[in-house]
């Protein structure tokens, strides 16, 4: 005979967001119950320590300006570690060479990233005629305003490093909600960007430069704490929730094994194409525009290397590398330039990603055949005599890493919150929603708590 369990909610996902809405309800004296079909909290984010290099699974920080994870991390009495001062610069690699972009507005006049016609490309921007359609992309938008070769060299480039995505695809007001408001609100990205300016008070954090964070142990110190915080026997793992169906007092879910469990409250904190498999016969709309979202696959690869074998001074976050370049990689993360010790002494560890919407086959390759190609584009982005010998290798492939915020993305959320509301106690959280960053991830759960929690004040 199956077990029947209760909860007033039960969170479906123990991810970031899962977690953060977990943590919240239970803070606030609600029952809630987590299942996750993982064997593990936390999701992609993974910390892994071996060989004495410290990796991540997922995201690697979190920058100051993360509001809610700095006072989460406060409640949870763990203190996050800031990147080294000395690894503040972001690296390009474009025409065969490494170089500095610029780190405040002025320098884009100076910086080799774009050429003289193209700066002067940038000087016309307020003079652009507002954009009078409601949805566009972010390489049409930045084009229309800033010129191609801003599109080509800088947000091609950003695009795939951040969203492994089509700078031609994505919706900007989507991705860019703040560039949009300054836009539609001033006519110019410059007017719009000086007069925030002078709307805004200076708070501390304002104040200060901006800095990344993460923590000794990597970023799962972040989950692992959420996760510890909760009742451990309130968290099942190895179970996936198959069928969802709705009772006289609320909602009864049945996992694979046979699990059942009723509740008042759902909080699907799952990626969005597995919302959509729960949601099919519950909600055929909302269902259908969740399954329309569109993921990106990628491939993380670690490489350990002698610090004497990588002649550059690696003095940096790391580098991004535009698609005119011809590399199918991404970008790299020099890990041990923003956190030391991850990495042995006399050693580097660079994170590269590689695959994203221009090169998806690569996500079918076997791990040996991947390391290779990237290998072969390190050793290019930094110019090596010899070929590249690792000393320390870690790959791992995800064929959905990353939802894609294409064009009709915030009509698609309208239509999900509309379809929905036929279900007020169905609670959606998640990165396809309004946010990849790490901090909208958690933003995304506490929202989902609240919307649960406020009604019973």
């Amino acid at each position: 005979m199956p077990n029947s369990l209760t909860a007033e909610t039960i969170v479906i996902g123990a991810g970031i967001s899962g977690l953060t809405a977990a943590y919240r309800l239970h803070q606030a004296g609600h029952t809630v119950r987590l299942v996750e079909a993982g064997l593990h909290p936390g999701g992609l984010i993974r910390s892994h320590l071996e060989e004495g290099f410290l990796t991540e699974a997922g995201p690697n920080t979190f920058p100051n300006t993360a509001t809610e994870i700095l006072e989460l991390c406060q409640q949870l009495k763990i203190r996050p570690k800031a990147t080294d001062c000395k690894a503040a610069k972001r690296y390009l690699f474009l025409k065969g060479r490494l170089i500095a972009l610029p780190q405040k507005p002025w320098q884009a006049i100076t910086t080799p990233a774009l050429s003289i016609g193209g700066k002067l490309r940038l000087l016309q921007e307020p003079f652009k005629p507002r954009t009078q359609t409601e949805d566009i992309s972010v390489g049409a938008f930045l084009e229309k305003r800033l010129g191609r070769e801003v599109v080509d060299n800088l947000a091609d480039p950003f695009i795939s490093g951040i969203y492994a995505g089509n700078v031609n695809d994505l919706s900007l007001p989507a991705v860019f909600p703040k560039l949009w408001q300054w836009e539609q609100s001033a006519g110019s990205l410059l007017k719009g960007m000086r007069q925030s300016k002078k709307k805004k008070t200076q708070s501390v954090v304002e104040r200060q430069p901006m800095r990344l964070f993460s923590f000794t142990g990597g970023l799962e110190t972040f989950t692992q704490e959420l996760y510890r915080a909760l009742p451990p026997e309130n968290c099942l793992f190895g179970q996936s929730v198959i069928h969802i169906e709705v009772t006289e007092t609320g909602y009864k879910l049945q996992t694979h094994q046979g699990e059942q469990f009723t509740c008042r409250h759902v909080v699907l904190a799952i990626p969005a194409h597995s919302a959509a498999a729960l949601l099919k016969t519950l909600s055929p709309d909302a269902s259908h525009e969740l399954a329309q979202i569109h993921y990106n696959g990628l491939a993380v690869v670690h490489f350990g290397f002698n610090r004497a074998d990588i002649p550059h001074p690696l003095d940096g976050f790391g580098c991004l590398i535009p698609r005119r370049e011809k590399l199918p990689l991404l970008g790299a993360i020099w890990a041990s330039s923003l956190f030391p010790t991850r990495a042995p002494e006399g050693q580097v560890l660079l994170s590269s990603f590689i695959g994203g919407a221009h090169h998806p086959e690569i996500c079918g390759w076997h791990p040996p055949k991947i390391e290779h190609l990237v290998l072969d584009n390190l050793q290019r982005v930094f110019k090596t005599r010899e070929p590249l010998q690792p000393t320390y290798s870690q790959t791992i492939i995800y064929n959905k890493a990353i939802p894609q915020y294409n064009l009709g993305h915030l009509a698609k959320m309208q239509a999900i919150e509309n379809a929905l509301q036929k279900h007020p106690h169905i609670h959606l959280c998640g990165n396809y929603l309004h946010g990849i960053a790490l901090n909208e991830c958690v933003k995304s759960g506490l929202a989902a708590a609240e919307s649960i929690i406020t009604p019973l004040r």
